[in-house]
């Protein structure tokens, strides 16, 4: 049995990053993940995510996200690659709606770039969008996409190189007490690790499998993303230089997102909704085939937002969504056991605070103080 500083269950971006900030600090550490280092089975695969800073779900985000801002350009210099991209970024819908306020309460507090967009403003800088007349946006010209896979994977490289070991292929089966450090079994072989802290950061995995004091807080949905080609005479619109990375809240009240083409190796321009079409599933229960009914449902939004696409996807997935009761994050300490340490229910908009989520846990890990404030995703707040 081997002995280590801290061992990480689960890397996906949260996990990651954990490592890489420990291994970097010194700290002896092992990263386990079940599946490989670019599955497709959790929350942080694919090639693509969005970086915005005026960020309409609340100023409560804001110190993390500025950190995370600030690492992943510190990733950056790392790396030869493009690890992110920069866009743009515009929200838009009607001047009432949590989107475009939201995201103008958020900038204005974090003197954040911004410009606020009339329809006829929207239509002439943008004339892929088609939106409705009396819609609004804030366009943040700061905003950027991140290299998904490539963050992750250069964070894993660094972390090897500064001494951590990983173990790809392998599942904990549980985890105990063992005087004052955490015993970690293996399913695989009965191999067994210790730890003085452990992270866990598996998603959906997690109150199934090894937190379940966290299971009447946390959900998984699996969530369908797409990908459309452009109308060969319209292609131009949809590159990264006149198409930014969108958010859109139609009328509806059914939030859009979106991703230009041509910014990673994905065919296409990325587009699916935040808040329908979450169906319900075990975290075991992921498949990659979405459903007909869906494809029809995002081809009708299309055909009325972006009529220069064409409204038949050439490609489609699923992911899961880890959703909180509220819908915020959940960072904290184990009730159950004082030195591990979780982060989960990134509810569908957590991949970007990911190099700062990491960086806090390995500081709790080792019994310091992270550098933002994270009592506001403490799981003591559904107690009040």
């Amino acid at each position: 049995m081997k002995d280590y500083d801290v061992v990480v269950v689960g890397l996906g971006v949260m996990g990651s990053s954990t490592i890489f900030h420990l291994a970097r600090s010194g700290a002896s550490v092992l990263g386990i993940e079940s599946f490989g280092p670019t599955h497709q089975f959790g929350s942080s695969h694919g090639e693509t995510r969005i970086l915005r800073r005026a960020y309409w779900e609340g100023e409560k985000y804001l110190p993390l996200l500025n950190r995370a801002h600030e690492l992943w350009t510190e990733l950056q210099a790392t790396s030869n690659e493009k690890l992110i991209v920069p866009t743009g970024g515009i929200f838009m819908g009607h001047p009432s709606t949590g989107i475009v306020k939201g995201s103008r309460n958020t900038a204005e507090a974090g003197a954040i770039a911004y410009e606020v967009l009339d329809t006829a403003q929207i239509r002439r800088r943008f004339p892929a969008f088609r939106v409705p007349d009396d819609m609004e946006a804030i366009y943040e010209p700061g905003a950027y996409i991140i290299m998904a896979n490539k963050v992750r994977l250069q964070m894993i490289d660094l972390a090897i190189q500064s001494g951590a070991e990983t173990r790809f292929g392998r599942t904990v089966q549980k985890i105990e007490k063992c005087g004052e450090s955490i015993l970690l079994t293996m399913t695989n072989n009965d191999e067994k690790f210790r730890a003085r802290s452990v992270v866990i950061t598996t998603g959906p995995w997690m109150a199934h499998d090894l937190l379940p004091e966290l299971s009447n807080h946390l959900s998984s949905n699996r969530v369908p993303i797409y990908w459309f080609d452009s109308l060969d005479k319209r292609r131009k619109e949809f590159t990264s230089d006149n198409f930014p990375a969108f958010l859109y809240d139609h009328p509806d009240g059914h939030l859009i997102y979106g991703i230009p083409a041509g910014v990673s190796s994905e065919r296409g321009v990325k587009i699916g909704f935040h808040n329908r079409q979450h169906v319900p599933c075990k975290p075991d229960g992921l498949k990659q085939s979405v459903s007909t009914q869906h494809i029809g449902e995002i081809s009708r939004y299309i055909k009325q937002l972006l009529p220069g696409l064409n409204p038949n996807p050439i490609a489609s997935s699923s992911c899961f969504y880890t959703m909180s009761t509220d819908e915020n994050f959940l960072i904290g300490a184990s009730e159950k056991y004082s030195n591990v340490f979780f982060a989960s229910a990134c509810s569908g908009h957590g991949f970007k605070f990911g190099s700062a989520i990491g960086e806090s846990l390995a500081l709790l890990a080792q019994g310091k103080k992270p550098p933002t404030d994270l009592s506001v995703f403490a799981v003591s707040r559904f107690s009040f």
